[in-house]
């Protein structure tokens, strides 16, 4: 049994694909720029708000992106997302809860790590978690670089006094899995999130194409 869990959120966890896609759109109107259908802003996603914004303006990468149009952008996008996430915007996939606590009945740690603003990652979590027992939850506030930096990794394993090749990453995207293996640690990738199956598949990591099928895993 994997006793030491770390779970991504968009992709992984929830279903937020049409709250980001509605945020990301509103702030590209407001600035008389071209918005997106939600089949882009998928693949936008996993780099952290900036980066989403930086793509959406057609930038591979918020450094390569002008300061002032991404600015512009990502304050909105800022302003926006926190409404846009409620409601049906952002949903858990279905089975996720009732894996999460039997994670928990079976005393497993669990901690979420997003890329996405702490800001909104917490209240979204308590909102959607309310009974499942996340400690640490983190999402990017700055002290620790994004994923697939190692750092926010590392600084659980801390927290939880485990070396970090204890952890296994649960994650949707290859951002996690680099980040799995800069930190060196397992990674399980699951396929219903927001990446190609193909590259998820080519990464040679497990994939798993059902909950039940990933709580198994977990499980054994």
């Amino acid at each position: 049994m994997k006793r030491h869990l770390v779970f991504d959120l968009d992709g992984t966890l929830v279903h937020s694909l049409p709250g980001i896609a509605q945020a990301l759109n509103r702030a590209l109107q407001q600035l008389g720029l071209p918005t997106h259908p939600q089949r882009e802003v998928r693949l936008m996603i996993g780099r952290g708000a900036a980066n989403l914004c930086a793509a959406a303006i057609g930038y591979a990468d918020a450094a390569d992106a002008p300061v002032d149009q991404l600015e512009a952008v990502h304050a909105g996008f800022r302003r926006e997302y926190p409404q846009c996430w409620q409601g049906a915007m952002t949903r858990v996939y279905p089975g996720i809860s009732i894996m999460l606590h039997r994670l928990a009945a079976e005393g497993v740690k669990m901690a979420v790590l997003s890329n996405k603003p702490h800001d909104v990652t917490a209240p979204m979590v308590q909102t959607l978690f309310p009974t499942i027992p996340f400690d640490p939850v983190m999402g990017f506030t700055g002290e620790f670089p994004r994923k697939p930096d190692p750092a926010a990794l590392h600084h659980i394993a801390r927290l939880w006094g485990v070396s970090t090749a204890e952890l296994t990453l649960v994650g949707d995207s290859m951002y996690d899995a680099r980040t799995s293996c800069n930190a060196g640690c397992p990674c399980l990738l699951v396929a219903w999130g927001y990446s190609k199956v193909r590259d998820l598949v080519e990464s040679g990591l497990p994939v798993y194409g059902s909950v039940e099928a990933l709580e198994q895993a977990l499980l054994d």
